[in-house]
């Protein structure tokens, strides 16, 4: 079952491809602006329903509807992939993937210059650290010879 259908949409991606004299690009990511384009797609398993435009409820304006949630008066018909084209979908974005990358490169340069400012201006601590009598008292922690940890309080440390 699943080879007839990947056949018959082959074929059909082939069809296509001949009636519109245009490359179609099959792609695993879906471009960026499909949703508002309010073309007709052609789609033999909706029988009778309307073919409607594919227009985004998003671009609607947000005043004049009997039902103001989601953008439609009474009596419309809904479009047969209302998750797609409704208002609860996902936003329509008009920024190109160069000035996403800018803004996003952006932000990451405030934040690192923020964080490399307070690190260069925060003063160092005015106390003097602790220090501890008998080697940093590691025979009082237990220490043996060969210890792989040192055990004591600020072994090492000047």
């Amino acid at each position: 079952m699943a080879l007839r259908a990947a056949t018959q949409r082959a074929l059909h991606m082939r069809l296509m491809m001949q009636t519109t004299r245009q490359p179609v690009i099959m792609t695993s990511m879906r471009p960026q602006s499909t949703l508002n384009q309010g073309d007709l797609a052609q789609d033999p398993q909706i029988g009778d329903y309307p073919n409607l435009p594919h227009f985004s409820a998003q671009t609607r304006g947000p005043y004049g509807w009997d039902d103001p949630q989601d953008k439609r008066n009474f009596g419309e018909t809904v479009p047969e992939e209302d998750e797609i084209y409704g208002v609860w979908a996902p936003d329509l974005h008009h920024y190109s993937p160069r000035k996403a990358l800018a803004q996003l490169a952006l932000f990451a340069a405030t934040i690192t210059g923020f964080a490399g400012l307070i690190y260069k201006l925060h003063p160092e601590s005015p106390v003097v650290k602790r220090t501890y009598p008998y080697n940093g008292l590691t025979e009082e922690f237990g220490a043996r010879e060969g210890d792989i940890r040192p055990r004591g309080a600020r072994v090492g440390e000047q």
